[in-house]
């Protein structure tokens, strides 16, 4: 019976994988993904290098008083700078996938591609991953929804009360539900220096609001959402599922989340109050193998997660 020789050295198999993840890698790069709310929520900075260590950056503050005097005074007052130095760690997380020596050996025997399905889920995971440490803080300290800084409150009503009363109370409540916690960025933390440009909810909340109809005679085709737009006309309204405490996976049991209660959100998106640390995208390395049967293909990426540089710019509204 005819046999069919092949070279299967782990050498041989190596140079096939190498060959086969630069085309999977490829298709992996250029394959369209569903986008996670931390690149929408978060503005991030790839300025630094892939390997930096620390981003540093410094901030200063003018001090100093306008004053009048005489025509032949010579006393001119004079202003000055106080300058501050911080840094923000840079940290690398690693994700990988694996081929066996007969995977390798199958596919070249029946000359087919491999499975890229395994580089795929890497690339899936990592985003689920960044997701979480954005706007969670996971793996890094504090996130975007989580910063021990920002300002937070209880709620005195839900919104699911607040709504259920509107033909007792109307939609004012409502309006200063949301008007309440813009001002507390706008006239209390920051003085009228920051301008809060968005509202965050949990998912839940986000659809009672796109759902209830304004009971009013001429405003019975008018939802609640688009009401609360042409109020605060400049703020964006979106919704995340990371804002629900009651988060569950996807085979419906309750993930473990830093939230005690639904919260919602609103701040400045602007990269001088809050920015992600986006240094190093994930990159696939070259395959490897420490026993000659099992091959790896290591990827990484580097990530300083979410620095709150001016945490006055937002705030929390918990048990909403």
């Amino acid at each position: 019976m005819p046999r069919n020789f092949m070279d299967m050295s782990p050498t041989a198999a190596l140079g096939f994988l190498v060959q086969q993840a630069a085309h999977i890698e490829s298709h992996v790069y250029e394959k369209k993904y569903p986008q996670l709310k931390y690149t929408e929520l978060v503005p991030l900075d790839n300025s630094a290098a892939d390997w930096v260590e620390v981003v540093m950056f410094q901030s200063t503050d003018a001090r100093g008083e306008l004053q009048f005097f005489g025509p032949n005074s010579t006393d001119v007052p004079t202003v000055d700078i106080a300058t501050s130095q911080g840094w923000h760690g840079i940290k690398t997380a690693a994700l990988g996938y694996t081929y066996t020596l007969e995977e390798i050996g199958r596919a070249q025997l029946y000359d087919v591609p491999l499975d890229a399905r395994r580089a795929t889920a890497v690339r899936d995971v990592t985003e689920q991953g960044l997701n979480k440490t954005y706007l969670w803080g996971r793996g890094v300290g504090e996130g975007l929804y989580t910063s021990a800084n920002v300002t937070r409150e209880a709620a005195k009503a839900t919104l699911k009360a607040l709504v259920a009363d509107i033909p007792k109370n109307g939609t004012q409540p409502i309006i200063d539900f949301f008007g309440n916690a813009y001002n507390q960025v706008y006239l209390h933390n920051t003085r009228t220096v920051y301008r809060p440009s968005d509202f965050v909810l949990p998912p839940e909340q986000m659809q009672l609001l796109q759902r209830t109809m304004l009971s009013t005679h001429n405003a019975s085709n008018y939802t609640l959402l688009q009401f609360l737009r042409e109020n605060f006309k400049d703020m964006a309204f979106t919704d995340d599922i990371l804002l629900s405490a009651s988060l569950l996976d996807d085979s419906g049991n309750p993930q473990d989340t830093p939230l005690k209660d639904d919260r919602m959100m609103t701040y400045c998106k602007d990269m001088e109050v809050v920015k992600g640390h986006d240094v190093m995208p994930l990159q696939f390395l070259a395959p490897a193998t420490a026993d000659n049967v099992n091959f790896k293909v290591p990827a990484i990426t580097r990530s300083g997660g979410t620095e709150w540089r001016i945490p006055s710019a937002a705030h929390y509204v918990d048990g909403l």
